[in-house]
């Protein structure tokens, strides 16, 4: 019997120690002495050492997928500004345009200088002026408001 209990007692201390010694409880600066040993012995200390490389690993990933988001959006954001200072200018243009044909009939529809001929010509290309306009404004506004509310969507 004493035989017995000589070889059971350090095999249940070694039961009891690996099973102490779950990597989550085996923190160096919580323990004390038997849950220390626990973690030593039944290699807590390195399943928890494992576990907070591979976390670590998966944020260093999760971080770069990040990173790499931010920086697509970033161009797609430049590429967004780009085609509105492009619009912008279009539209500008149109503008100066179209006010030099409104200038032209609001004189000549004072002063009687132009035939009625000349009037509806002049009345077409600001309507032409007008329609361009509204092309510009209308169709590509409503994409880059949904690019850009993509790219928001993705930061």
């Amino acid at each position: 019997m004493k035989k017995i209990v000589q070889y059971l007692m350090p095999l249940t201390s070694l039961i009891l120690f690996t099973n102490c010694s779950n990597p989550q409880s085996c923190d160096p600066n919580q323990t004390d002495f038997f849950s220390g040993l626990g973690c030593s012995v039944g290699s807590g200390y390195n399943k928890r050492s494992q576990n907070l490389n591979n976390q670590l690993q998966y944020e260093q990933q999760n971080a770069m997928v990040q990173q790499q988001n931010a920086v697509q959006a970033h161009n797609q954001s430049i590429e967004l500004q780009s085609q509105l200072d492009k619009r912008r200018n279009q539209l500008t243009q149109i503008d100066n345009k179209a006010w030099v044909v409104r200038k032209k009939l609001q004189d000549a529809r004072a002063n009687h200088t132009m035939t009625q001929q000349q009037l509806k010509s002049q009345e077409k290309m600001l309507d032409y002026y007008n329609a361009k306009r509204s092309k510009i404004m209308a169709n590509p506004s409503q994409q880059d408001l949904n690019a850009l509310s993509s790219i928001l969507g993705k930061m």
